[in-house]
């Protein structure tokens, strides 16, 4: 894979502050297709400077050579870009969501943080890395749940062999990935999520588990996709219209009551739900949406629908 050249504008196209440290152009190995994300704290003390932290990523430290992330995350919120190429952010991980992949194939972002609990993640710089993430997440066209935190993909216990087992970053992981799944639908989360009236919050709420979990199957076993449950909706509706000519009164009667009930299912699927790909929203943003339902089988589904 080409050099990551297009970090700093991604980052600044999301509305954050970017500085750019001199040679991350060309700084870093050779990198493969990126698969994934991976989040850490740089562990330093609570005082520690900008400077500081920069110069440890770019000259290494006891267990890591250098260069050892791409992008670097103040505690004011600001971003630092510090290579373009492969980096030592990580081993080969053993669990979590990238399992399997190492610095080739990661991004790595090391935010500012003593990575001890007694140090509380401002809303400032939380919202700046959901931000970003965000953004490199979409640019990268790589599915929410390839983002990861370092403690995700070192876990205690290391296998044998193995001794580098992590904790970073301290906040929740999953609430990480809802709030970079919310900000990829158009919230800016730490900006207007504080300003959402309780209902509003409610159908965002609903409306990701809809997308994400499916809808309550027609046979009662579970739930199904959204687009696996319309196709048996819409095949039970010809059904019913195509027999309606070829039936007696009471069956008529026992088929309208069916087909009642196919109607109040439909009308059960939150209306946010299909609104969310919709008219009102651009190409991208729905695109964002289906690839969080559809996985790793996005790219056959688009193959199909360009097909048609």
């Amino acid at each position: 894979m080409a050099r990551l050249l297009w970090l700093a504008q991604v980052l600044r196209d999301a509305g954050l502050t970017v500085h750019e440290v001199p040679g991350w152009k060309t700084r870093g190995g050779s990198l493969g297709t990126i698969r994934g994300i991976t989040c850490h704290a740089t562990a330093g003390s609570a005082d520690s400077t900008d400077s500081g932290e920069i110069h440890t990523l770019l000259h290494g430290s006891a267990t890591a050579p250098p260069p050892i992330a791409q992008l670097y995350l103040s505690r004011t919120g600001d971003w630092h870009v510090v290579a373009s190429g492969k980096c030592n952010h990580n081993k080969v991980g053993w669990a979590g969501p990238n399992r399997g992949f190492g610095n080739s194939v990661l991004l790595g972002i090391e935010a500012q943080h003593s990575n001890r609990d007694g140090e509380e993640w401002t809303e400032r710089q939380y919202a700046s890395y959901v931000r970003g993430v965000a953004a490199l997440a979409r640019r990268l066209d790589i599915p929410v749940s390839r983002i990861a935190g370092h403690k995700e993909h070192q876990p205690k216990p290391a296998p044998k062999g193995e001794k580098s087992t992590k904790t970073d970053p301290t906040f929740s992981m999953r609430r990480f990935r809802d709030d970079v799944t919310k900000a990829l639908a158009g919230a800016k989360i730490g900006e207007d999520v504080e300003d959402m009236t309780p209902e509003q919050a409610r159908q965002l709420r609903d409306s990701h588990f809809v997308l994400a979990q499916g809808v309550p199957s027609p046979t009662g076993a579970g739930r199904v996709p959204l687009h696996v449950w319309a196709g048996w909706m819409t095949g039970a509706v010809k059904a019913l219209a195509g027999a309606v000519s070829h039936i007696d009164d009471e069956t008529r009667k026992q088929l309208q009551k069916d087909l009642d009930a196919i109607g109040a299912q439909i009308e059960g699927v939150p209306g946010e739900v299909l609104a969310a790909v919709g008219a009102g929203e651009t190409p991208e943003q729905i695109a964002a949406r289906l690839r969080e339902v559809l996985g790793d089988r996005a790219a056959e589904v688009g193959a199909l629908l360009v097909d048609g």
